[in-house]
Parts: structure tokens; sequence; C-alpha cells
């Protein structure tokens, strides 16, 4: 393990980390956290999402994530439930009222690839940007969401049973990485807000994560812009407000897998450039 680490880390090296290292001091960025979830799936077979610390700050929490799924593993536990068995009904039900109320205006759906894993990335511009793309999307959506939304028992089950699973946005979330690869693993369409916060007109520097995950699955990227969802609930507000609402998809980006860590992470910054500019040519194309 620590071999492991020292190989991901920008700054460590074999013989010098230690369980008490620092991964920040380690050179550990959000993309090695995420080499680390996946190389511990692919060449041990461990599972790191929902045991022990979630965001492991030291080598030492790493230990105890792994020691903690390796006891799930001896003691028989079952894999988590799938989730979002709700949201094709929830859309069914609701879809209609909602498309009339926010006119929505879809564009570029047949863009959808028909099967197999799809990262979906938005910009970021409301509370509605989730149920609105549900509603636009040809294909049910698996989304990372972020963990305020499941602080209650009830609220986090309701989140899931639509489709949701949560991400820290304050820490690197090995659980929430390690469920992102399951869901495009599956052939899945994941849903991702590279933006990483909302930010109502502004669209800010993308995170890597969504381009690193694609190029671990061989998944392509799809570009979507969302508009006029801020102008309909901007944030305090608790009813939205009839306000015309916009989904334009844009062409798929192709993605081939990159199993070489060093190889992969470089090419995420380069997809994730190509996807931004992506996603302002279409918001320029919807004012």
């Amino acid at each position: 393990m620590l071999e492991l680490v020292a190989e991901l880390g920008e700054n460590g090296s074999a013989g010098t980390v230690t369980p008490g290292s620092v991964l920040a001091e380690v050179g550990f960025d959000s993309l090695a956290h995420a080499e680390l979830a996946a190389a511990l799936e692919e060449r041990m077979g461990i599972d790191l999402a929902d045991g022990g610390p979630a965001c492991p700050r030291t080598v030492e929490d790493i230990l105890e994530l792994v020691e903690a799924a390796r006891s799930r593993s001896r003691s028989g536990q079952r894999a988590r439930p799938r989730m979002g068995r709700m949201q094709r009904g929830a859309a069914r039900v609701a879809g209609g009222l909602a498309k009339w109320w926010f006119h929505i205006d879809i564009r570029g759906a047949e863009h959808m690839p028909a099967e197999g894993p799809v990262v979906l990335c938005m910009n970021h511009e409301s509370m509605l940007d989730i149920p609105v793309a549900v509603l636009a999307s040809p294909r049910p959506i698996t989304f990372m969401a972020k963990r305020e939304l499941f602080r209650s028992r009830a609220g986090a089950r309701v989140f899931s049973e639509l489709g949701g699973f949560s991400v820290d946005r304050d820490a690197f979330d090995l659980g929430a990485i390690q469920t992102a690869l399951e869901v495009v693993g599956r052939g899945e369409v994941l849903g991702m807000y590279p933006e990483g916060t909302r930010t109502p007109g502004t669209l800010l520097p993308f995170l890597r994560g969504a381009a690193w995950i694609a190029l671990h699955a061989g998944a392509p990227l799809l570009p979507a812009a969302i508009t006029g969802t801020d102008a309909s609930m901007p944030p305090g507000r608790k009813v939205p407000k009839r306000v015309g609402v916009r989904v334009a998809f844009g062409q798929p980006i192709p993605v081939d897998t990159v199993d070489d860590p060093a190889k992969r992470r470089a090419e995420a910054a380069r997809l994730t450039a190509e996807l931004r500019a992506a996603i302002e040519g279409l918001l320029a194309a919807s004012v």
C-alpha cells in the first residue's frame, strides 16, 4: 500500500511514505485520489465506498478504509442497492406538468448515445438543474450530488431512489469516485457538474474528475447547457417561478480508455478544456 501511494503522489518516493504521511504533502490531488480508488479496485478487488473515513487525510486513513472493506467482504455484506428505481416513474407522473410550467425547450437530445456508458456534463445554475435534466434526457441518469442533500435519512432515501448519490465537495471523496466508476462500469449515464458548485450566469473553470472517469471507462463525454433555471429558482426561493427553460445537448466527445495513470491525468486536462469549450458554445448559442 505504501508503494502504491508513493507511485501516485507527485512528491512521494519509495521508502519515504509512512502510515503517518499526510496525503497532501505526498502530492495527492483530486485525480491521485481517484487513481487510488481505481487501483485498489483493479489490483486488490477492494471497494472503498461506504467503508471507514470517506475522505482520507493520511496514509493511515487509507489503511483503515482498506481494512473496513476487507471486513465487509469477509462478513458477506451485500452490495449497495441500485439507485434511481423511482426516477422514470417520477418523471412520468410529474414530467408533463413540469414541461408545461417551465416551457422546457429540449434541443439535441438525439446526441445522447442510445446505449453504453456516458458521462453527461452540464453547467450548474440552480437546484432545478437535476429534475430538468432528467426530463430532457432520453435515458435515465445517475447523478453525483452534494452531500448536504443527504443529511437526513429520509432525504437520503428519496435522493437515492431518484438516482442521486452524495459527494463531499470539500474533500477527496473516495466513496463517490467508486460509485461513479460503478455507474459507468454498468454502461449507464453518469450526470456531473464539472464546475463543482452552482454559479448562475458564470461558467467557472472545470474540475477534471468527469474527464478522468470517462477515460477510465472509455465513455464519451456528452456536453449539455441548461439555461433559465437560475431565473426560475434562484438561491433562497422555495417555489419556482414560471420561466422558460432550455436544455441543449451537444455532440458527444469520443473518449478512449487510457490505462496508464500518468497519461490518463494528462489527457484529462486536455479533455476538460475541450468539454468546457463545448458547453460554453452551447450557452452562447442559447442566448
